[in-house]
Parts: structure tokens; sequence; C-alpha cells
């Protein structure tokens, strides 16, 4: 017999390895690669949204109409970037700001993250991303006077 004779009861396992190899390596970092872009995607959708957002408040003449206006920007958006409006929230002025000269608004636009993005199923699991944008009221803006 010759020292390349097999021993008994080693046949057959390259085959399995090379399974399990595929299914515990291969596969779960094939769906991340599939979600990195979508997660890219989506964090530069909630700061351009909480840019925009903030930049028509601080444009509007006054503040309802100045959320009213930063409330289509953010659907327009997301809507731009595919990116389905109950997966978005905002935009969020409670962290303070006013139109007064010199003031600051701030604006939180929330996303949803997909964990994982399978194809042909859909996303799976996830978690939120939250962007911010300060932006300042200019200090020589003057209000329209009313009649």
């Amino acid at each position: 017999m010759s020292g390349l004779a097999r021993r008994a009861g080693q046949a057959g396992f390259t085959a399995a390895e090379f399974v399990l190899g595929v299914c515990v390596i291969v596969v779960p970092v094939a769906l991340l690669v599939l979600a990195l872009p979508t997660w890219s995607e989506r964090q530069a959708m909630a700061q351009r949204a909480a840019n925009e957002s903030a930049r028509e408040v601080v444009l509007a003449d006054s503040w309802s109409a100045g959320a009213s206006a930063a409330r289509a920007m953010v659907e327009q958006v997301a809507g731009n970037y595919g990116v389905p409006l109950d997966q978005v929230r905002g935009p969020d002025f409670s962290a303070g700001g006013g139109l007064a000269p010199g003031q600051t608004v701030v604006a939180r636009v929330t996303v949803r993250m997909p964990a994982l993005v399978v194809p042909l199923v859909g996303q799976v699991g996830g978690w939120s991303w939250t962007a911010l944008h300060a932006e300042r009221v200019d200090d020589y803006r003057s209000f329209p006077q009313g009649p």
C-alpha cells in the first residue's frame, strides 16, 4: 500500500466543511456587504433632510409656516432617496431655537436603518439613526411688516 492511502472514516469531510464554511462565513458577509450601501444612503438622506428642513424654517416668515415647509421638504428628500415615509421621523425642532435674529434653529431627522437587506425578501431588523443640523438666523434679517 502506498503512503497516500486514506485512513478509514475520513472520506467526504471536504464537502461538509465547504458547505459549512459557505453558510457560516460567506453568506453573512455577503448580506453585510449588501446592507452597507443602504446604511450610507440613509445617513446621507437624513443629513440632507435635517439641513434642508432647518434652512426652510430659518427662511420662513413665521415658525408655523417654516415648520410646515420643513415637513414638506423632509418628505421630498425621502421621496428622492426612495425611502418610505413610515421609516422617517422629523423634522423635530424640540432642541430649541427661534426666529429672532441671531438665534439658532436645530432640526433633527431620524431614519430607520435595516440590519440586513436580503435580496428578494426585503429588509430584516434594524435600528434608528438621527441626523442633527443647526442653522443660525441671520443677525440682520427683517420680517415682512403687516399692512
